[in-house]
C-alpha cells in the first residue's frame, strides 16, 4: 500500500498541489476499499454505453470529420477508426455527453466521468497500461475533481461556468498524471496547466456546445499532464492561491473546510447515475409527478395544472420555457413534466428526439406547468401539485441526490440501461460481453476499449 497523507489540516491555496499528490499521487487499487472499486466500474459501463449511444449523434460525426483522421492507437468508440489520443479524449468526451445521459456528482456540481475516462482510456491505449492502474487513476481523477468542485465554492457555477468542463479538466490531468506516474512538481505543474485551460459557460446548454465542454476537458486534461510529463512548468497554486481559478471565476478562495481528510473519505461513492435521459435536475420532479399520475390513475386530461417547486440555481439550468428542440427539451422542467404527465419514457434516448416535443399535446401542456422557486431546497429534491380538473391537488417530494445503498441492484440497472443504449450500435452479444468485460476491468492485464466493446 501506498504512503499517503491523511492530515486532519486542511491544506492551503500553496500547499494544495502538494496535499493532494501526497494522498492520490501514488494511489494504487489495493489503497482502495471495496466499494471505491465497484463504484468505478458502474461508472466505467456508464459512461461506455453513453458513448457508444452518443456516437449516432450529428455532433458526434461532425468532431469525427474534423478530428478523427490523425493516426493514432486511441479507440474511436461507436466505430472501428483509431485516433490519436488528443482527438480520441476530445471525441470520445464530447460523444459521451452527447445524450447528457452520464453520471453526476452533487459535490463536484457536474458530471465527473466523462471528462476523465475520455482522457484517461486514449492514454491507457497508448501506454498498455493494466485495468488496475486505470482504475486507480480513475478514482485519482475522480477524488480530486469532486473535492475542488466543493471547495471553490457555489459562486463558481452560479456565475455561469459549467463545472463538467471547469472543475473536470482537473480530473483528467490528475486521472492522466497519476497513469504517468508522475511526481509531486510535475503533478503540481498538471494541475497549473490545468487551471488555465478551465473554460465552458452554462450559456451554451442545450446545444451541441455544452457536451463539447466535456471533450474539451478531457483533451486539455490529457495534454496537460502529457506536457508536465516532459518537464513544462506551471505555477502550483493556480487553482486556489492569488489571481488563481478560485479568486478569478469563484467566491474568491478555496472553502478549504471541504479539503479536510484527503484521501480518507471516498468521493466516488456519492456518484448519482441517470435514469432518465435530461438534466440531472429534473429527475426529482419526473419521479414525483409520476408518482401522484399512477397512484391516483390520471390520464393527461385529469390534469389541470401542475405546479413544480425547486431551488431559485434551477432556473439558471433547466428552465428553457418553450423548447422545441430534444436537446431543449432536456434542460426543460416543464418539459419533462409534460412528460411525466403523458407517460412518456424519459429513459429513451429517441424521447429527446425533436420529434416528441413538438407533439400538439406535449406542447398544449407545457402552459399548464409552473415553476415556482424555495432557496430551502437542495439543488435535486422537488416538490410538485398536481391540481385536476375534479378541484383536488395531490401534491409529492422526492430527492434525487441519494446515491445507492445497493450497488448490486445498481450495477444489475446500468446493465440493463448499458444494453438499451449499446445494443443497437454494438449488437447484443457484443453489449453483453462488454458488460462482463467492465465487471473484471481491475483485472486486466491491458485495457484496450474497442476489445472491450466486442472488438468493434
Amino acid at each position: 500500500m501506498s504512503e499517503r497523507s491523511t492530515s486532519g489540516q486542511p491544506p492551503n491555496s500553496d500547499e494544495l498541489a502538494a496535499a493532494l499528490w501526497a494522498s492520490y499521487g501514488r494511489l494504487t487499487v489495493d489503497d482502495l476499499p471495496p466499494e471505491a472499486v465497484e463504484v468505478a466500474r458502474h461508472c466505467i459501463l456508464d459512461w461506455l454505453g453513453c458513448t457508444v449511444a452518443g456516437s449516432t449523434e450529428p455532433l458526434a460525426g461532425l468532431l469525427r470529420d474534423e478530428l478523427g483522421e490523425v493516426p493514432g492507437p486511441a479507440t474511436v468508440i461507436g466505430t472501428s477508426s483509431t485516433t490519436g489520443m488528443l482527438q480520441a479524449a476530445m471525441i470520445n468526451g464530447a460523444t459521451g455527453h452527447a445524450l447528457d445521459f452520464d453520471d453526476t456528482h452533487t459535490g463536484m456540481g457536474g458530471h465527473p466521468s466523462v471528462p476523465v475516462l475520455p482522457a484517461l482510456l486514449a492514454l491507457a491505449e497508448t501506454t498498455g497500461a493494466s485495468g488496475a492502474e486505470v482504475v486507480a487513476a480513475f478514482v485519482t481523477g475522480m477524488e480530486i475533481q469532486c473535492r475542488l468542485g466543493d471547495a471553490i465554492g457555489g459562486g463558481h457555477y452560479a456565475r455561469g461556468w459549467h463545472k463538467t468542463s471547469t472543475i473536470g479538466v482537473f480530473g483528467a490531468a490528475a486521472a492522466c498524471a497519476r497513469l504517468l506516474g508522475l511526481d509531486e512538481e510535475a503533478f503540481g505543474n498538471a494541475l497549473g496547466l490545468a487551471a488555465s485551460n478551465a473554460a465552458g459557460l452554462k450559456a451554451n446548454f442545450g446545444t451541441m456546445t455544452k457536451p463539447y465542454h466535456a471533450g474539451h476537458a478531457a483533451e486539455r486534461g490529457l495534454l496537460a499532464a502529457r506536457l508536465a510529463s516532459r518537464g513544462y512548468t506551471a505555477d502550483h497554486r493556480a487553482v486556489g492561491g492569488r489571481q488563481g481559478l478560485a479568486e478569478a471565476a469563484g467566491d474568491g478562495a478555496l472553502r478549504p473546510d471541504r479539503l479536510v481528510g484527503l484521501g480518507e473519505r471516498w468521493l466516488i461513492r456519492d456518484t448519482l447515475f441517470k435514469f432518465h435521459a435530461a438534466c440531472y435536475l429534473t429527475h426529482a420532479g419526473i419521479e414525483a409527478t409520476r408518482a401522484v399520475v399512477v397512484e391516483r390513475s390520471l390520464a393527461p386530461e385529469d390534469i389541470e395544472s401542475v405546479t413544480v417547486e425547486v431551488h431559485p440555481s434551477l432556473l439558471d439550468v433547466c428552465n428553457i420555457q418553450h423548447p422545441t428542440t430534444g436537446l431543449e427539451a432536456k434542460f426543460s422542467l416543464r418539459a419533462t413534466q409534460a412528460f411525466a404527465v403523458h407517460g412518456v419514457d424519459t429513459a429513451r434516448v429517441d424521447t429527446f428526439e425533436d420529434g416528441p416535443i413538438n407533439e400538439p399535446a406535449i406542447q398544449k401542456l407545457l402552459d399548464r406547468v409552473t415553476v415556482t422557486t424555495d432557496p430551502a431546497l437542495t439543488t435535486t429534491a422537488t416538490r410538485v401539485a398536481v391540481a385536476t380538473t375534479d378541484g383536488a391537488v395531490s401534491g409529492r417530494f422526492h430527492d434525487a441526490g441519494v446515491p445507492a445503498a445497493d450497488l448490486d441492484a445498481q450495477w444489475e440497472a446500468l446493465a440493463a440501461k448499458f444494453g438499451a443504449l449499446a445494443g443497437p450500435v454494438l449488437g447484443e452479444e457484443a453489449a453483453a460481453r462488454a458488460v462482463i468485460a467492465v465487471r473484471g476491468v481491475e483485472q486486466l492485464p491491458e485495457v484496450r476499449v474497442g476489445s472491450m466493446l466486442g472488438g468493434q
